[in-house]
């Protein structure tokens, strides 16, 4: 792998790491601020709807312009617009802060699509692994920046949390430096936006891949979310045990590449990891406490990722070369809309069912995809990946 390929990894992780470190913070912020379960479950969605209003488009603009300059580009707005949200969090402008970090994520969008496309040209040689590592960093970034966030709850280290946020993206901005990735060379037609939808829709194994990764993400993006009255409600340990519960989920998602080696083959993998979603999340509803909880949701953490990256050796093998960076996008809609399905209605359910009522749910409804597993095809590793890990929402899940 070429030093250019790791620093552009490198790089975007850093980048989205800083973008998702807020979130935690906004949550117990609206939650103090109102205890409006509904408000909740909004500001959970808005870290969501920017993926689902523009991530579609983000794949076609990846698939015609010069992919250095797209995410070059990114990486400023990003940096800019967390800095409007540490000034924001600073002066209780709340509204203000959420509107700043949901912004923030939509000037990400193109970023992925761009790096994912252009990764073979690249990492030459090395492209398989670079493309691996790239598919790591934009999984786990997404509950590891939560996952740091959630630690740094305590009022005295609240006001850093942004601060850190921005210096991130622009510590990104500086390793970014000097990487080329030029435009694709036109040859020929890239496909009409129907002719994409079309090439997804007739692929079995795309399909059910993509049907499994949308459940599980709906699941631990609910889940996610419920973990803060359950904290409050249930454990009594409020926002405190509510940051450590995150962290347990988030960090967890590291451990995913550890699934792998459980299972029996492409479909053990996948029973075996959506098992592992799904009973935890039942242990977590039956735990007399936060500590009972730490271990399952570390283990649904991983199991999580897991399916991610079952579900992107399938986009892998069955998208064809033109059409990978707008598929990258279709897919993130897809997916990113089921979390935010999760963020919107969990809170809501929460109220209606319990917390305790809701995880043990979920965790029935993860469960029960073990029985459909072996129709999740996963072929050999090629190609560039798709998707986002539904693990803690901020706290995509």
């Amino acid at each position: 792998m070429t030093p250019a390929a790791r620093r552009a990894v490198g790089s975007h992780a850093l980048a989205s790491i800083g973008m998702s470190l807020p979130w935690p913070l906004l949550l117990v912020l609206v939650w103090e601020a109102t205890h409006d379960e509904a408000l909740l479950g909004l500001t959970g969605a808005a870290r969501m709807l920017p993926y689902v209003a523009v991530s579609w488009a983000a794949g076609r603009l990846a698939d015609r312009c010069s992919r250095h300059r797209l995410v070059r580009l990114t990486l400023w707005i990003r940096a800019a617009l967390l800095v409007v949200v540490a000034v924001a969090v600073a002066t209780d402008r709340l509204l203000v802060a959420v509107l700043a970090a949901t912004a923030c994520i939509a000037a990400a969008t193109p970023a992925y699509p761009a790096l994912g496309a252009g990764m073979p040209r690249l990492a030459g040689t090395g492209s398989h692994r670079a493309t691996e590592l790239l598919v790591t960093a934009e999984v786990t970034s997404f509950v590891v920046g939560p996952a740091i966030g959630g630690l740094m709850l305590a009022p005295a280290a609240r006001p850093f949390v942004p601060v850190l946020s921005a210096a991130l993206v622009l510590a990104a901005v500086v390793v970014f430096r000097g990487i080329e990735m030029p435009a694709p060379t036109r040859s020929g037609s890239h496909g009409s936006a129907l002719g994409v939808v079309r090439t997804m829709a007739r692929s079995g194994p795309l399909v059910h891949a993509l049907l499994v990764i949308c459940t599980v993400s709906v699941v631990c993006s609910a889940a996610s979310l419920v973990l803060l009255p359950l904290a409050e409600e249930v454990w009594g340990q409020g926002e405190t045990g509510f940051g450590i519960a995150t962290a347990a989920f988030g960090f967890g998602g590291l451990a995913g590449p550890l699934m792998a080696r459980l299972g029996r083959g492409a479909a053990g993998n996948a029973a075996w990891s959506l098992g592992c979603v799904g009973v935890p999340l039942v242990l977590v509803a039956v735990s007399p406490g936060l500590a009972w909880a730490l271990v399952p949701l570390t283990l649904v953490g991983a199991a999580a990722v897991q399916v991610e990256a079952l579900a992107t050796e399938t986009f892998q093998h069955a998208t064809p070369d033109r059409y990978r960076a707008s598929v990258l996008g279709i897919g993130d809609t897809a997916i990113v809309a089921a979390a935010l399905v999760g963020s919107l209605v969990g809170p809501v359910a929460a109220s209606a069912l319990g917390a305790r009522g809701l995880t043990a749910l979920l965790g029935v409804l993860a469960a029960l995809l073990v029985l459909d597993a072996r129709r999740m095809t996963v072929p050999a590793r090629t190609g560039i990946a798709v998707g986002k890990s539904p693990a803690p929402q901020p706290v995509r899940s």
